[in-house]
């Protein structure tokens, strides 16, 4: 199965060339080797991916390439849908992932994330409603808080899926990339640069209208303590 280019790059694969550009550009700057300390596993997949879509006549031959893949509909027979991010990803002591790790939610994160994949899927109509507002938070040790430096924070999403737009299907068959569900589910990667001597309860407000969800904020506060957890 062909990978998942536009979903390596967090775009709809109705995306311009320019905002494959764009995508491609702030993902290499913040996944580059030099700077991530996660390896280079990602910036090699990020690199791959654009290579591929940023080039006309190679995104024309990805696209008949997948469309060529699809596979006949088993009632229980579904594969598991396919990440946004592969899970084999080893985490890193700068690299928390909500789903993960020992975190806390208000409000609850099932109804906020079906609400925010709703939003996302009209991505083409204008937005409307009040901004909702998810609230995690991160335990730092004191020697992090001291120091500051950057920590990327793995938020939980749902994509569109680029293959059959969201409907599950490709004519009389069953999604091969989604394997039916209609979205992709994964960890939006979101990178935090901290001051040093940030105070307890430290809070960090990231509107997710840039990663293309609208209507939506995460508040990040970050809670000083003894140790860091395993």
């Amino acid at each position: 199965m062909a990978k998942s280019y536009y979903a390596i790059l967090g775009i709809s694969s109705m995306a311009t060339a320019d905002e494959i550009k764009a995508a491609y550009r702030r993902l290499a700057k913040t996944y580059h080797p030099d700077c991530y300390q996660g390896g280079s596993h990602l910036f090699r997949q990020i690199q791959e991916a654009y290579h591929v879509l940023g080039d006309a006549e190679r995104r024309r031959q990805y696209e008949r390439q997948i469309r060529k893949s699809p596979v006949p509909e088993g009632p229980k027979s579904y594969p598991e849908p396919e990440p946004l991010i592969p899970k084999n990803r080893s985490i890193k002591p700068e690299e928390i992932a909500p789903m993960q790790a020992f975190q806390t939610f208000a409000p609850s994160p099932e109804p906020f994330f079906d609400r925010m994949w709703s939003n996302f899927s009209s991505l083409l109509s204008p937005g409307f409603g009040r901004t909702r507002k998810l609230t995690m938070e991160i335990p730092v040790s004191r020697a992090q808080a001291r120091c500051g430096g950057t920590i990327n924070i793995f938020v939980p999403v749902k994509a569109r899926c680029p293959l059959c737009q969201g409907h599950g299907r490709i004519g009389v068959y069953a999604c091969s990339r989604c394997a039916g569900e209609g979205s992709i589910s994964g960890e939006m990667p979101i990178a935090i640069s901290l001051a040093p001597d940030i105070p307890d309860n430290y809070e960090v407000m990231i509107p997710l209208d840039r990663y293309g969800i609208r209507n939506h904020r995460v508040s990040i506060i970050f809670r000083i303590v003894e140790r860091k957890p395993l």
